[in-house]
């Protein structure tokens, strides 16, 4: 999964910019939210990770840090909004690996459809030039 589709997600979740350059608290929970995310569904470093919201690495570990005291700190609001993200992205990556299991006929056959539809596209397309010119 990408780190895009996360914030993507997560920006329709809070209902709210979280990349916005702000200190306010709900924005950092936000964001240590998406930290969490990203270190557990993407390989990428936690500058990459900061650098997709203008955050350098120091700042992502101090997220972690505040995402971990969210449950202590009772606030479920996020930590739901986090279980929720979580279970769309597992949705998102079934569906994926359903697409991912396909045989190789299947596949073939697949791309032959949309080969066979791509030339009957290509052919409209020219006769309709012809006509114009």
């Amino acid at each position: 999964m990408e780190m895009f589709h996360i914030k993507k997600l997560l920006i329709k979740l809070f209902n709210n910019d979280f990349t916005v350059k702000s200190r306010r608290r709900e924005i950092v929970y936000q964001r240590a939210v998406y930290y969490k995310l990203c270190m557990d569904y993407t390989s990428n470093s936690l500058s990459v990770i900061g650098e997709s919201v203008g955050i350098n690495h120091a700042t992502v570990i101090h997220g972690l840090k505040i995402f971990k005291n969210l449950e202590f700190w009772k606030e479920d609001e996020y930590l739901d909004i986090y279980k929720e993200a979580k279970r769309r992205i597992a949705t998102r990556r079934v569906t994926q690996k359903s697409y991912q299991r396909k045989t190789y006929k299947q596949k073939y056959s697949d791309l032959l459809m949309r080969h066979i539809n791509l030339k009957q596209n290509y052919a409209e397309i020219k006769t309709t030039l012809e006509k114009i010119s």
